[in-house]
């Protein structure tokens, strides 16, 4: 129930490819702050700021979410706006604006983790499924340190094209997956909204059914 199942399988493919950027913006942060004409010491100073500002987004975001019970709106935002902040590192000239960029990247990116782990947590039921599901989506999601670790090569710098195209691409699967995720959810809502799940309940115990309970509904 907690593998088979289609947020599953599509959220566990997005946290994949949130962490793809999160790992590789982690990683090597100094490094392409670096390639901006920083100093090492300076370098490391600079990578303060923008992991600062990704801290208190994470906060607001997980807290707009859970007001507002929505998780799929807030990522697509989010992917958005880390998508601008690397074409601002690929399409820039000068350092300052390409610094800015960083600071989009990780304004964006940073809350999607969070996000889509509540947002499959919120769509599993009972506890034992959530628990097997959110054990999944870590296990998978967390392979994509493998490709963040080959994504800014030393023969790259310093303007680092290869990994700043990798992670957009990532992001824009991402949000694509995103997108469609939440189509799937309203149309299934929908689905469960006119009756069409209601052969579910023949034969079967209403307490083991868990999240394909026709009076269960997904959370966007």
């Amino acid at each position: 129930m907690a593998i088979l199942n289609i947020n599953t399988i599509l959220m566990s493919i997005n946290f994949f490819l949130i962490l793809v950027p999160i790992y590789s913006y982690s990683l090597f942060l100094p490094s392409i702050i670096a390639g901006l004409g920083y100093k090492r010491i300076t370098a490391q100073l600079f990578t303060v700021p923008p992991n600062f500002l990704a801290f208190l987004v994470v906060l607001l975001a997980s807290w707009i979410s859970d007001r507002i019970k929505m998780r799929g709106p807030l990522m697509a935002a989010g992917l958005t706006l880390a998508a601008i902040g690397y074409i601002m590192q690929l399409a820039a000239k000068t350092p300052g604006v390409r610094y800015g960029g960083t600071f989009f990247v990780a304004a964006g990116i940073f809350p999607c983790s969070p996000l889509v782990l509540a947002w499959l947590s919120n769509n599993l039921a009972p506890h034992y499924v959530k628990a097997t599901g959110l054990g999944f989506i870590v296990a998978v999601g967390n392979c994509g340190a493998f490709v963040a670790t080959f994504t800014y090569l030393s023969e790259d710098a310093p303007l680092y094209t290869t990994g700043h195209a990798i992670n957009i691409g990532a992001i824009g699967l991402s949000l694509c997956v995103t997108l469609g995720n939440i189509a799937y959810i309203r149309w299934e809502n929908a689905a469960r909204a006119s009756g069409k799940r209601d052969h579910r309940l023949q034969g079967s115990r209403e307490n083991e059914l868990g999240y394909r309970h026709p009076a269960f509904r997904y959370t966007l």
